[in-house]
């Protein structure tokens, strides 16, 4: 049987995301927060954010998460090749943090030649009955966030297939408040619950309200995509050899944002 229904694989290929209300119960919500607990977290740079890195090697019971059925069933059917994980972390984020927008299928990308306005890492296409996609991220709240005071996830709707870019224009002519506090028609709120997985086609641009409630917002991040695919790691761009290995961002409004 498959591990998603035809309306569950329509609501991914236009939403860009899918929500799966209840996948993993109260004791393993507490589970995974304890372990959390016992790990220990770096600041990723980002104001109130701790981020535990490179959970598959630094915690047993994250990595068995990773490739828990549960999850890597759901993103076999929307990946549709041979499947590893491309990195494994959590965020704790506490009052006043924010995560800007990022991702979006035609921001601009710099390159040695010139700017391009596709970043293949991320270039999703349809065949034969089938999604591909290459870079997919499953999320696993441990906390509930009802609300965009609580910091809930925000993306702007279509953008996994948009045909044109949007944050360069704007820091072009000015613009530097973040769309995430100055609004845009098509940003839009999703409110899960802890125990909730959501799926991501990291092609759709998104990211987080600020969170202005007190408490965490704690969630589990795993990428996957298909094995020819290097593990995640940010990357300024070719090296001289040749032969450096990493994910180059296209824009993102943290480039832009004062």
């Amino acid at each position: 049987m498959p591990a998603l229904s035809p309306e569950e694989l329509y609501l991914f290929d236009t939403t860009g995301f899918l929500v799966v209300p209840g996948v993993f119960g109260p004791s393993e919500v507490t589970g995974l927060r304890a372990e959390l607990d016992r790990l220990h977290p770096v600041d990723p740079g980002f104001a109130n954010t701790r981020r535990y890195d490179d959970l598959p090697t630094t915690s047993e019971l994250f990595a068995k998460l990773g490739r828990d059925e549960r999850i890597v069933g759901r993103v076999r059917e929307v990946v549709n090749q041979p499947l590893r994980v491309l990195e494994g972390y959590a965020l704790r984020r506490g009052r006043d943090s924010v995560l800007y927008l990022h991702g979006g299928n035609s921001e601009l990308l710099d390159l040695d030649g010139g700017t391009v306005g596709r970043d293949l890492s991320i270039t999703h296409t349809y065949h034969d009955g089938k999604l591909f996609c290459p870079y997919v991220k499953a999320l696993v709240y441990l906390s509930d966030i009802r609300s965009p005071e609580d910091g809930s996830f925000c993306y702007i709707q279509g953008s996994h297939k948009a045909n044109y870019p949007l944050l360069r224009h704007r820091a072009e002519r000015g613009e530097r408040a973040s769309l995430i506090d100055e609004g845009f028609p098509t940003l839009t709120d999703v409110f899960v619950g802890a125990g909730d997985l959501l799926i991501l086609n990291e092609a759709l641009m998104h990211g987080t309200r600020r969170k202005r409630t007190p408490g965490d917002r704690l969630l589990a991040a795993f990428g996957y995509g298909p094995t020819y695919m290097a593990d995640w790691s940010e990357w300024d761009g070719e090296t001289g050899d040749l032969r450096g290995t990493g994910y180059v961002d296209h824009d993102v409004e943290e480039d832009f944002v004062r």
